[in-house]
């Protein structure tokens, strides 16, 4: 029978609330995790994962005796990702070595340094190889250890092995000196920092500061992997149980609040009223329920549009993930997206500035247009004959950051910035509620899934 008064009422079924269910229990506290379908993260944070996040992953479960954890490679598949600036094609996901050789060629300009040339030799590339991957575990395991997190950024950087510090470094010089640039370059440059940091760490900028372009250095050389999330929490979900945890499939049904704090809250179910001492929120933006975040910061959502073509598509194309902006398309409402492709179908995510109340029907034909145009321009040699569409937003989040000189700063411009959850059950009544929390993008760290690890460990021990 459900415990009606609990410690914490945790909404968001995603392997994070686990994470932090898990911890709550093993300090005793009495946990329910709700699965709301109205709130939690999307595919993009939930789907895939680089070599820095699953070590983070890893030394949790080895530290924290979590089985599914340590075992985190059997929950992922290796994938590559072919990003696409204009019809300029970026192959990666594949060896760090591989990788880093793959932007050189593509980005010269970029890349290439005096040090970048020994990489054709199989012992640097080995070393290369060997050194991104101690690096990975040693700065994972360090950052876990750690309980003061500004130091964060430092442990990131003195954890770094000269070799890559270098080839970072000259990396990183480029954004201070855009102005002296070809325009041609220029809009290459910011085109791919805008699509990449999209994809890694869900914010969307053409710049960023020295901590931000450090992560998305080490996520652009990475391995990739494809998460099986659904997996995933279903077995964190076994040890959450096993722990004492409640877990419920179902929506809130009504939430009582009184002098700024949620008192008491009923699910569909009618299982009677739930007396939690305190609520946390944990995805993107809350859609449907009686709260609001407190934000002033412009976001994007995304657009999920899955097409069925009449005809098979080309090998080519099959099992293929995508990724693709142009400098046209940067500073529009539709700056980028991501498609998997399979056998005659293809999923997109599209990014889209976030516009309240947007109806599909609204936009559906326009949205159809614009990934035809795209895909004729990108694959002008095939055929695609679309034979039926189905559209829906996810809960993705997306925030925009205008800071044009973000290099110039050490720290990300949001980390540890709380953001207030709002009453929101009546217009113009939007009190601050002192009992409930929100984790999630708008008041993480710009580091895309590892600001989410160490923001939400950082939690599970001061709640």
């Amino acid at each position: 029978m459900l415990n009606k008064n609990i410690d914490y009422a945790l909404v968001g079924h995603n392997f994070i609330t686990f994470l932090l269910s898990i911890g709550l229990l093993n300090r005793g506290k009495k946990v329910l995790v709700l699965d709301d379908d109205r709130f939690n993260y999307g595919d993009f944070f939930t789907n895939s994962l680089t070599f820095l996040d699953v070590e983070f992953l890893r030394i949790w479960g080895e530290l924290g005796d979590l089985s599914p954890l340590k075992n985190i490679d059997n929950y992922l598949s290796p994938q590559s990702i072919y990003f696409y600036v204009g019809k300029k094609q970026i192959v990666l996901g594949d060896t760090p070595a591989r990788n880093y050789r793959e932007l050189c060629r593509k980005f010269p300009q970029l890349f290439m340094n005096e040090k970048s040339g020994s990489l054709s030799l199989q012992n640097d590339v080995m070393d290369f190889n060997t050194n991104y991957n101690d690096f990975c575990s040693k700065v994972t395991s360090a950052i876990f250890q750690e309980k003061n997190s500004s130091k964060v950024s430092k442990l990131f950087e003195t954890s770094i092995p000269s070799e890559l510090q270098y080839h970072f470094q000259h990396f990183f010089s480029h954004f201070a000196h855009k102005d002296n640039m070809t325009e041609v370059d220029r809009s290459e440059f910011n085109a791919l920092i805008f699509m990449t940091r999209g994809f890694f760490q869900n914010r969307l900028s053409s710049t960023g500061s020295r901590s931000e372009i450090m992560h998305l250095f080490f996520s652009l050389i990475s391995p990739y992997f494809k998460l099986d999330h659904e997996r995933l929490i279903r077995d964190l979900l076994e040890v959450h149980q096993s722990a004492g945890g409640e877990f419920k499939k179902l929506n809130l049904a009504d939430l009582k609040f009184q002098s700024g704090l949620v008192k008491s809250f009923e699910l569909e179910s009618f299982e009677g009223i739930i007396k939690p001492k305190k609520m946390a929120f944990i995805g993107g933006y809350p859609v449907g329920l009686p709260i609001r975040l407190k934000t002033s910061t412009s976001s994007y959502n995304c657009l999920n549009v899955s097409l069925r073509f009449k005809n098979s598509l080309p090998n080519l194309l099959k099992d293929k993930k995508v990724i693709f902006s142009s400098p046209m398309k940067i500073g529009t409402d539709r700056p980028f997206w991501e498609v998997y492709f399979g056998d005659n179908s293809a999923v997109f995510n599209i990014i889209m500035a976030k516009r309240e109340g947007t109806k599909i029907d609204f936009i559906k034909e326009r949205v159809i247009n614009l990934l035809k145009d795209d895909l004729a321009y990108l694959f002008p040699e095939y055929e695609f004959e679309i034979e039926s569409v189905e559209m829906k937003f996810t809960l993705d989040v997306f925030i925009e950051d205008k800071d044009y000189l973000a290099y110039k700063r050490i720290e990300a411009s949001l980390g540890m910035k709380l953001v207030e959850v709002l009453e929101g059950t009546a217009p113009l009544i939007f009190s601050r509620l002192k009992n409930v929390l929100y984790f999630g993008p708008y008041n993480e760290d710009a580091l895309g899934t590892f600001s989410s690890l160490i923001e939400i460990k950082k939690w599970r021990e001061s709640l």
